[in-house]
């Protein structure tokens, strides 16, 4: 998740040490002990999946003889389908053997067409250039450092590993073909399920441990051992991973449990240095807390970098491993990022005019109309850039707890879409230079549900769904009152910065006209981060993101990320809304286990259409472009391959293709310091562009 504040405006480490593939280098973790009662634990749930599997066959074919009606007979024909691929799929499994493998290199199959995509065009600038600091800020403090575990799914992790952190392959940021990460080459089995990775001989941790292929059998370990509390982990890793081997030393071999579109991209995981997981054990949440773990990334936390409460600051190492790598090469190119807490927006932004930060994201029209227009701009000290991009829209939206009362409520919930006023917040706040979110999805091309559009704001139509729950008396303040006198009012929750004020402030109001209230509830980010996890909100303004290429729903969407076997609420899962519906876990499993992208497309419109129908998220707003404004020392690409940043991503400095040029700084210092001037630059960079370019402020 893109922490919702970071995309607006956007310890120590374990000591390296020199080990053998499989061998035990802590006194706290039991890798060799475990791996074997967990193999046992998947054997016996494929054993438990089979049986029921195999009951509710029989029971749908005892159905259909039963049928008389030819509807009924075509729908029970079509879960019976479904219900004997899902059989197929758990006896295949069973096949498999061992979910967590070690073989030997002679135990990979022969005749493997490898692939390098060493054929993919470059990604930044050769003309970039290496060293000086990137300097940025946080509102708050992360939680937590962990990558993974309690609170680690925070708005900082992206910028500590998700952002930076090489898997075993990635997708090329501008054309989307898969290049190499960790692994150099990789190949397709005959069996269209299972990807074998040949690690690159020079990948290591930036701490200089070599990466090993048992190392992704211990990203598993770490994750799905009782030592954490990791409900989703746990799960995807048992559903959507069939079999995870270590051939030798430098070849790993991944099975998915059925074939898969982008077989590679969906197999591919970051490895997991045991060296420094050697005391990991039942403390692990408040051990590791703050320690940093060292990755593949060009980038980590150097001991004292990091300052609670304060600031975190990056360094590159100087010998990393893909430093000279083809995709790599021109980017990460800061010897530091810094990241420093500043609560108060507005003493970010003086922090920015002065020049104690290099950075600033000005897609509010407050600051691309009003506050950027300043001397530093006119004296071209300060640029500023519009930039388009093909990133999928982030939902900047409502989320709606089904658990609250009365949001448990269908009309409640259909009144609420109807009485909340997106269109005044676009045309007000952001001056018309953002549009309205139509449905989950926006940006995904084919798997977006076109016919869906989100439900106008009025009045009447709330009005008739409040009546329909029940809401039909008003009190002397205007607010609707059902027959026992109790309010129509839900807590709105959001993080409380002036815009969000604003915006929500708009929300209210207008909600007021239809007979609700909002009860506005503004808090620190980290605050409603934590609230939204525990699903104590009622209503939330949020934004789950997720990557490219396809949408994701099942973690958000599936019952059982919402309530557990005895039907209790499910915390800490990205199921924010409760949402619990029969015909959404069917569709959310099919999704997940589609071999085709036609399944995928089919799947996901039926999806988004439930959505739309449950009222349980009102879409927002999304913009197409990120605007940013940048000390002019701070270059971007322009050459062939790149132009600004590459299009897949929605925050520009989130491709570390940006370079900090030491020279032209102590130009632009010298020069403020003289008096001397330079041209003034506003560019719109319109290579990704899709649709109409937004309006440009004019002085």
């Amino acid at each position: 998740m893109r922490s919702f504040l970071h995309i607006l405006l956007l310890t120590s480490l374990g000591l390296a040490s020199c080990r053998r593939p499989g061998e035990e280098s802590s006194v706290g973790a039991d890798f060799e002990s475990w791996r074997p009662r967990y193999n046992l634990y998947i054997s016996n749930w494929l054993n438990e999946q089979v049986a029921a599997a195999s009951s509710s066959l029989e029971q749908l074919q005892q159905q259909l003889g039963e049928a008389t009606d030819t509807a009924g007979r075509k729908n029970l024909g079509e879960r019976i389908k479904d219900k004997q691929k899902e059989l197929d799929r758990f006896k295949a499994r069973q096949q498999l053997g061992d979910y967590l493998a070690i073989l030997e290199a002679k135990d990979v199959p022969d005749g493997l067409v490898w692939e390098n995509g060493q054929d993919q065009p470059e990604v930044g600038d050769p003309a970039s250039r290496k060293g000086g600091s990137f300097r940025y800020f946080i509102t708050s403090f992360p939680p937590t450092i962990r990558p993974f575990g309690p609170e680690s799914n925070n708005s900082f992790r992206g910028e500590l590993y998700d952002n930076i952190e090489i898997g075993l392959i990635d997708l090329h940021p501008e054309t989307g073909a898969v290049i190499p990460g960790v692994a150099s080459e990789w190949a397709l089995a005959k069996d269209g399920k299972t990807v074998f990775f040949k690690l690159d001989p020079d990948a290591s941790y930036n701490d200089g441990v070599p990466v090993s292929a048992i190392d992704f059998l211990w990203f598993v370990y770490v994750r799905a051992s009782d030592n954490v509390v990791t409900p989703w982990f746990k799960q995807y890793l048992r559903e959507q991973f069939a079999r995870v081997a270590a051939y030798g030393e430098q070849i790993v071999g991944i099975t998915l449990p059925e074939p898969k579109p982008n077989l590679p991209y969906s197999a591919s995981i970051p490895p997991c240095p045991p060296h420094f997981y050697r005391e990991y054990g039942p403390d692990y949440k408040e051990r590791y807390q703050w320690r940093v773990p060292p990755t593949t990334a060009a980038y980590t936390v150097q001991d004292g970098d990091l300052k609670k409460g304060v600031s975190i600051t990056l360094s590159r190492e100087g010998n990393w491993w893909a430093k000279d790598k083809k995709f790599y090469r021109y980017r990460f190119n800061t010897d530091k990022i810094r990241y420093t807490v500043v609560r108060d927006i507005s003493k970010a932004w003086e922090l920015f005019r002065t020049g104690e930060l290099d950075y600033f994201p000005i897609s509010l029209p407050q600051y691309w109309y009003e506050k950027s227009e300043m001397p530093p701009v006119f004296d071209g000290y300060v640029e500023r850039y519009t930039w388009y991009n093909q990133f999928p829209r982030i939902p900047w939206s409502l989320y709606l707890n089904r658990a609250k009362p009365p949001l448990d409520n269908l009309a409640v919930r259909l009144g609420i879409n109807h009485a909340t006023n997106w269109q005044k917040v676009i045309d007000v706040v952001f001056r018309g230079d953002a549009s309205r979110l139509p449905g989950w999805t926006k940006g995904y091309g084919r798997f977006d549900n076109t016919e869906i559009t989100a439900r106008p704001f009025s009045v009447t139509r709330a009005r008739e769904y409040f009546a329909k729950a029940g809401y039909t008396g008003e009190g002397d303040d205007g607010i609707l009152r059902n027959a026992a006198g109790k309010r129509l009012e839900v807590v709105l929750t959001y993080s409380k910065i002036p815009v969000r004020e604003k915006m929500m402030g708009i929300l209210k109001e207008e909600a007021r006209k239809a007979g609700l209230d909002f009860i506005l509830d503004g808090l620190d980010h980290t605050v409603v981060y934590k609230k939204e996890m525990r699903k104590e909100h009622e209503v939330v303004f949020s934004a789950w993101g997720f990557q490219p290429p396809y949408p994701r729903y099942y973690e958000y969407f599936h019952s059982s990320n919402a309530y557990d076997d005895k039907g209790n609420l499910k915390q800490n899962t990205n199921n924010v809304f409760s949402f619990k519906d029969e015909r959404m876990d069917q569709l959310a499993v099919a999704y997940r286990n589609a071999r085709t992208e036609e399944e995928l497309e089919e799947s996901a419109h039926e999806m988004q259409q439930i959505i739309h129908d449950s009222g349980v998220y009102v879409p927002g707003y999304m913009t197409e472009f990120s605007r940013i404004g940048c000390w002019r020392w701070l270059r971007w690409p322009d050459c062939e391959f790149t132009e600004f940043s590459p299009p897949m991503r929605y925050i520009p400095m989130e491709s570390y293709v940006y370079w900090v040029d030491e020279e032209m700084k102590r130009e632009t210092l010298e020069a403020k310091r003289s008096g001397k001037t330079f041209p003034e630059v506003q560019e719109v960079k319109q290579r990704y562009r899709i649709g109409k370019e937004p309006a440009v402020g004019k002085r």
